[in-house]
């Protein structure tokens, strides 16, 4: 099998996750898994996405200084996470399940 055969685990895993969680689940998933991409290493580390719920997404934040500052960084994350959900939608990543534009309207921090 040369590399172009190759397939790659990640995606393999999920597109068998997509058919079995729930549709906000797998937006999570998907955010969770692309993070530290969406945010940059540096908040990637110390924030994680926990729960998309009725288009408010959770984000699990390692201290509370941090969770402090976010609060001034929020619409500046909330257009990169947009953007991101935005770019799934082109390459029709969950077309079958969004019955609207998926879009987060706003983000809730919590301390882990």
């Amino acid at each position: 099998m040369n590399a172009n055969q190759q397939l790659n685990l990640k995606d393999i895993l999920l597109k068998a996750l997509k058919s079995k969680l729930s549709f906000s689940d797998y937006i999570t998933l998907m955010l969770y898994g692309n993070w530290e991409t969406i945010c940059g290493p540096d908040l990637g580390k110390k924030t994680k996405p926990k729960a998309f719920n009725k288009d408010i997404l959770t984000v699990s934040v390692d201290n509370p200084v941090l969770l402090f500052e976010l609060g001034f960084k929020k619409e500046d994350l909330l257009g990169k996470v947009n953007g991101y959900l935005f770019s799934l939608e082109k390459k029709k990543i969950f077309a079958e399940k969004a019955e609207k534009h998926i879009t987060a309207r706003d983000i809730r921090f919590i301390n882990n």
